[in-house]
């Protein structure tokens, strides 16, 4: 009992009764501890079952993307010179090819704005007050940027340029570091002819860089690189484009080029999501199989689980069937470790998806193995949940015979250690009862004669 305390021994009697109740003990949890035993069996089962159920639910992906129809409609672009161009489609495209031919890029104009008077501190206030205005096109229409330069300095009114959306600017030094001559320079932030700079305009300066900031002289500001749109020629027929990418000229077909020159384009079926499905579904299957075989051979958690085995075989089977009998499928080898595992023969793949019906013999496929899988998910889910159950039951069991035991133990602890004292306590009176027996003794009366 809690708060008790005993000690043994006290009456002499060589009884130690602390060491008979644990064995005691012992002996009464004999029960409990095979129950724990039970129970960690149970866990081991419960454990080896999740790993299954984990390899099962990789087969889920693999066959839900085969399912879509959207799977088998995917197109692709192969070009002879990649150097020259990236191409991007949909399913929506048709599969046919194309002779491309890239004659120019895309360019954003750029100017450099000079400045009537140098300046030398991109830092310093600019003392005359003014306006600095770039025109210049968005998307074919005109538009402007107006800049007050007033007490601004060089470096602010760069700032003020790259807070717009179509315009960035930077600053460069055309003078020396010891003799600074800093200028702007301002780029389109869109490319194309439709997004040209078309003028720069000071306020204060009438034309002739008599007044003013910025220079209006075409010796000072002037353009840089000249705007220009990217024109291709596409099986003969050309195009431009205020941007290096070409849209809706081909239906689901988007071309950027990167460089000039010629390739071809040819748009194919892409079967590689086919494949990539088809080789998870065997690898998932060589997880599972090696993952049953490890938890059900002897000696192991789930030893004497047939329908484990039942469950392998019947998948092996829808396999072989949807896809083994079109030569899809080769065994991997003869060691112990691998036998029964699969592998897809890519020759033979690549040869059966040019079939009419591919897809349909594969979605049959899917779907047949999907349902099995699906069915058999649930019968591994209601398993692990009478685990569950079990194992719950066997935790409350052994509480309540632990929480017995105890206190069994304890009522014995109490009447050995009363017990104990009350044999103590006879002993005390035994011995005073013997001194005083000794105090009453008779004296010896031969002595006196």
């Amino acid at each position: 009992m809690a708060g008790e305390f005993y000690i043994s021994g006290i009456s002499g009697t060589g009884f130690d009764y602390q060491s008979y109740l644990a064995k005691y003990q012992e002996l009464k949890m004999i029960p409990v501890n095979m129950l724990q035993a039970d129970q960690t069996r149970l866990m081991a089962k419960q454990q080896a079952l999740s790993s299954i159920r984990e390899k099962l639910d990789a087969f889920t992906d693999p066959l839900s993307s085969l399912l879509l129809d959207s799977t088998f409609d995917t197109k692709k672009a192969v070009l002879s010179n990649s150097d020259v161009a990236s191409v991007s489609v949909t399913n929506d495209a048709l599969e046919t090819s194309y002779s491309l031919q890239v004659n120019q890029l895309a360019q954003a104009n750029t100017f450099k704005i000079g400045t009537v008077n140098t300046i030398t501190d991109i830092n310093s206030q600019i003392t005359t007050s003014g306006t600095l205005t770039i025109n210049y096109l968005k998307d074919g229409s005109a538009s402007s940027l107006s800049i007050d330069y007033t007490n601004k300095s060089l470096k602010e009114v760069m700032d003020q340029i790259n807070q717009s959306s179509d315009l960035q600017a930077s600053i460069i030094n055309l003078g020396t570091s010891s003799s600074p001559d800093y200028q702007l320079i301002v780029t389109s932030k869109n490319s194309g002819l439709d997004n040209r700079i078309t003028g720069i305009d000071d306020s204060v300066n009438p034309g002739d860089d008599s007044a003013g900031v910025f220079s209006e002289d075409t010796a000072k500001t002037f353009e840089t690189v000249a705007a220009q749109d990217a024109q291709i020629v596409l099986n003969g027929i050309s195009f431009s484009s205020s941007t290096n990418t070409f849209e809706n000229i081909i239906t689901g077909v988007s071309i950027t080029v990167k460089d000039t020159g010629t390739t071809t384009i040819s748009i194919e079926r892409d079967n590689s999501q086919i494949k990539k499905n088809l080789e998870s579904i065997v690898k998932a299957y060589n997880d599972l199989l090696g993952t049953v075989n490890s938890a059900t051979g002897k000696g192991k958690p789930l030893s004497g689980e047939g329908s484990l085995n039942t469950m392998v075989s019947s998948i092996f089977r829808i396999i072989s069937d949807g896809l083994g009998k079109f030569g899809l499928l080769d065994t991997v080898g003869d060691a112990e470790t691998t036998k029964g595992y699969l592998k897809i023969n890519e020759d033979a793949l690549n040869e059966f998806l040019n079939r009419s019906d591919a897809k349909e013999i594969i979605q049959k496929f899917s779907d047949t193995l999907d349902s099995y899988i699906s069915t058999y998910s649930d019968n591994l889910s209601r398993m692990n949940q009478r685990y569950d159950n079990n194992i719950r039951d066997l935790s409350e069991r052994m509480e309540f015979l632990t929480d017995r035991i105890n206190k069994e133990i304890e009522v014995m602890r109490l009447r050995f250690a009363r017990l104990e004292v009350y044999l103590s306590e006879m002993q005390s009176l035994q011995l005073r009862i013997q001194n005083f027996a000794s105090g009453l003794q008779m004296p010896d009366t031969n002595a006196n004669e």
